[in-house]
C-alpha cells in the first residue's frame, strides 16, 4: 500500500528514460531499477518514482493515480489532459538532442506531394474514386485535427510501430516524430508538412496542484532544480585577475552577467565572477585576455537558475555593470 503523504511520480521509459534520470540525479534525486522494473527506488523517501511509458503518464496524471510526471507536450494533448493537468515547467530536451521534437507529415521521395495543396488535391482525387488516401501515426487525434483543419480528406490510422517502414505498401504516408530528420531520410521519405511541435513537460494532477499545499511545494522545488540543471548546461562561470580593473560590459558585450568583482588593492588584484552563454566562450575568453587579464578560467555550471525566461544578451538584467567598481 502506497503512503498517502508521497509523491507518485511517473518517469518516460524508453528513449527519454536515461536523459530524464540524469536529470534528477544532478540535482540531487537517485531513482534506481531494474530495466524490468516498474516501481523504482528512491533516495527521497517522499518520492514513490514509477517507470511507465510516456504516452500512459499523462492520462495516470489525469486521474490521480499518479500525482505529477514527465512526458511530451504531444501525449498531453493527444491523451486531452490540458485541463486536468498544471505545467510546473517545460524541459527542453528530447531523445538525442535538446530541440523540440517535431511531428511531420512523409511521404515517399518518389511521391508527386510536395505541398498540403498537392496532398488535399491527391486525397480528393482519391477519394473521388473510393480509394482514400491513408496515413499512419500514431498520434491519432492530433493529425486527424489537423488533416480537418486543412481541409484535407484522408484516414488516420493507428500504427502500432515501425511507422516510418510503412509508406508504399500498407500506406500512403506517415505522420511521425523527428528531432533530426535523419530516420525519415535513411527510409527514403521527404517531409512534406510539420504538423505539431513537441517539448517535455513537467506537470502535476491540477486538482493535487489546489488543494495539497505541501505536494504543490515539493514539487515546484524540484521544478526550480531540474529547470535550472538544464539551463546550467548553456551557461559557464568565468573567473577573471588582472592587475588593473577592466571595463568587462565592453569586452564581453551583453553575453555576460557580473556576479562580483573587486578593484585590486595593496597586495591584491583585480578579481572578476562572471556567467555567461558557453557558446560565447570561444569569443570571450580571447577578448579578457587580450584586455590584460593576467588569469582566465572556465568552470562548468551544475545548476543555473534566474527569473528570466529569456536567454542571456535577451532582455537579462545583470545585477551590476560590469565596469569593476
Amino acid at each position: 500500500m502506497l503512503d498517502d503523504n508521497a509523491i507518485r511520480l511517473g518517469i518516460p521509459k524508453g528513449s527519454l528514460q536515461a536523459s530524464t534520470l540524469s536529470i534528477f540525479e544532478k540535482v540531487g534525486l537517485n531513482f534506481t531499477g531494474g530495466s524490468r522494473t516498474l516501481w523504482l527506488s528512491s533516495n527521497d523517501p517522499e518520492i514513490v518514482p514509477v517507470l511507465l511509458k510516456p504516452q500512459e503518464i499523462p492520462e495516470y496524471v489525469r486521474s490521480g493515480r499518479l500525482d505529477a510526471g514527465l512526458s511530451g507536450r504531444d501525449w498531453i494533448v493527444e491523451q486531452d489532459v490540458v485541463q486536468h493537468i498544471s505545467v510546473l515547467a517545460e524541459l527542453p530536451f528530447s531523445r538525442q538532442t535538446s530541440k523540440p521534437v517535431r511531428w511531420v507529415l512523409a511521404v515517399p521521395e518518389a511521391s508527386s506531394i510536395r505541398t498540403v495543396d498537392d496532398l488535399r488535391a491527391v486525397c480528393d482525387e482519391r477519394r473521388a474514386c473510393g480509394d482514400p488516401f491513408t496515413i499512419s501515426t500514431e498520434l491519432i487525434h492530433i493529425s486527424r485535427m489537423w488533416l480537418a483543419r486543412n481541409g484535407i480528406d484522408a484516414h488516420a490510422e493507428f500504427s502500432w510501430g515501425a511507422t516510418e517502414a510503412k509508406p508504399e505498401y500498407f500506406v500512403d504516408a506517415i505522420i511521425e516524430g523527428t528531432e533530426t530528420g535523419a530516420s525519415l531520410r535513411a527510409n527514403h521519405l521527404r517531409e512534406v508538412a510539420e504538423i505539431f511541435s513537441s517539448t517535455n513537460q513537467f506537470f502535476m494532477n491540477r486538482k493535487v496542484y489546489r488543494e495539497n499545499q505541501w505536494k504543490r511545494e515539493k514539487l515546484e522545488g524540484i521544478a526550480h532544480l531540474v529547470r535550472g540543471a538544464l539551463k546550467a548546461n548553456e551557461f559557464v562561470e568565468m573567473r577573471i585577475i588582472a592587475t588593473r580593473p577592466l571595463l568587462l560590459d565592453g569586452i564581453l558585450g551583453d553575453s555576460g552577467r557580473m556576479i562580483t568583482s573587486s578593484l585590486p588593492t595593496a597586495g591584491m588584484p583585480f578579481m572578476a565572477l562572471v556567467t555567461l552563454p558557453k557558446a560565447e566562450v570561444p569569443r570571450a575568453l580571447p577578448a579578457v585576455i587580450a584586455a590584460g587579464a593576467t588569469d582566465a578560467w572556465v568552470t562548468p555550471m551544475t545548476i543555473y537558475y534566474d527569473t528570466e525566461p529569456s536567454a542571456a544578451g535577451n532582455g537579462v538584467v545583470r545585477s551590476a555593470p560590469m565596469t569593476g567598481r
